[in-house]
């Protein structure tokens, strides 16, 4: 079940997230790989420069529009993907200031021409922000860029010539106005050694500030533009695809978790069922039989007499406590000797003798309907001992 809702779950995450794919705009992935002459921008402006001393700053001699020198710059641009670009520019212009020692240089102004060769990094962060729009009419464009500075060519001043590498920093606001032509206001800022200054208007720290604002017009060569590697159509598609694969993986994740369960019921079943068989294995059957013995009991007579002796009666109360709590039907059979007496008188005898019996084993509690009472006098011996026909003078039950 788990595993079923995780993959209910898993298709239903993929879906949301391929729409916000589709309503996502490209930034640098997914266009194609322009050409090195595509892409080229040429720019030129002008505008103001100014010098700051990093141990004096904010209290540079002079009032701040006095200190206002120009600026002019060329550049050549680059772009290897709608937000990464390279620049090449060639900065020149004019720093004014006044000397921290007026008592020994004067108080007038100091004109440094400098010249600022840098390559810069550039970052659109319109189209990383907001995603690629050929349509878009600002840009802002944030750039870092490492070059040489030179100060003081022209003259032979107190500082005379000096150079030393800068590190650059700006923002360009670029304002599209046709699809050729951008215009451009560059702020920057750059870094440089003090000691590349004329000694005139340092200030004895180790690094001074350049700060510009220019505004120019820039040119975009062709190709301008960037051709998606895919259209919009092969990204519903292959989104599509996707979303298609993961909801039969669900459906396969489903039908797997059923046929888990059947067959672990399967299996449940077949352990009792072998548990049911192993018990059968070790159970066995035993089987009572039951031997029905059929009491037969013997009550001898004395001769000439049908009264039952003690010994008779002795035993005639075994027999009882044998076949009472049954239902068996009991024969009782007189007999005679035949080697004393006559025939008539064996015969009575012998009637006298059963029916003795019979009456005893009422008394004694036996329903008369189970007695079946008859006797053979002399005619049928009860035993067939010659040597004995004294045991013929019995009744036989059974």
């Amino acid at each position: 079940m788990k595993k079923i809702v995780l993959s209910l779950l898993l298709v239903a995450v993929t879906t949301v997230a391929m729409a916000q794919l589709r309503e996502r705009p490209m930034r640098w992935q997914g266009f194609e790989t322009n050409r090195f002459w595509d892409n080229w921008e040429m720019s030129l402006a002008g505008g103001n420069s100014i010098l700051l001393v990093s141990e004096k700053l904010g209290k540079d001699p002079g009032k701040f529009l006095d200190r206002n020198g120009w600026n002019a710059n060329v550049g050549f641009t680059k772009w290897v993907a709608p937000i990464i670009g390279m620049r090449l520019q060639l900065d020149a212009g004019e720093f004014r200031n006044y000397s921290f020692d007026q008592a020994r240089y004067g108080n007038g102004v100091f004109k440094t021409p400098y010249m600022f060769v840098h390559s810069d990094l550039l970052v659109n962060m319109s189209n990383w922000i907001g995603g690629y729009n050929p349509n878009r009419v600002y840009y802002a464009i944030s750039y870092v860029g490492f070059g040489y500075t030179a100060m003081s060519w022209t003259k032979k001043s107190a500082g005379s010539y000096n150079g030393e590498f800068a590190f650059s920093s700006g923002l360009i606001n670029k304002f599209r106005v046709t699809p050729q032509w951008d215009i451009e206001l560059d702020l920057r800022s750059w870094m440089f050694a003090e000691k590349s200054l004329p000694k005139e208007i340092q200030g004895g720290g180790r690094y001074a500030f350049g700060l510009s604002a220019s505004l120019g017009v820039a040119y975009r060569f062709n190709q301008r533009d960037w051709t998606p590697a895919y259209s919009q159509v092969d990204v519903d598609g292959y989104l599509a695809a996707i979303i298609a694969l993961e909801e039969r993986l669900a459906v396969r994740d489903i039908e797997l978790v059923n046929a888990s369960n059947e067959i672990a019921t399967l299996d449940s079943k077949n352990k009792s069922l072998e548990a049911d068989i192993a018990k059968c294995k070790d159970k066995r059957v035993q089987t009572q039989s039951k031997v029905v013995v059929v009491p037969e009991c013997v009550a001898f007579f004395t001769i000439g007499e049908a009264k039952i002796t003690d010994y008779a009666e002795a035993t005639l109360e075994t027999y009882v406590e044998q076949v009472k709590d049954t239902s068996m039907p009991i024969s009782v059979v007189g007999y005679a000797d035949k080697e004393t007496g006559s025939v008539q008188r064996n015969e009575q005898l012998s009637k006298e003798r059963a029916e003795s019996v019979t009456a005893w084993l009422v008394k004694a509690g036996i329903d008369a309907s189970r007695i079946t009472t008859h006797w053979v006098g002399d005619t049928e011996t009860a035993f067939t001992s010659p040597e004995t026909p004294i045991v013929n003078r019995c009744v036989i039950v059974k």
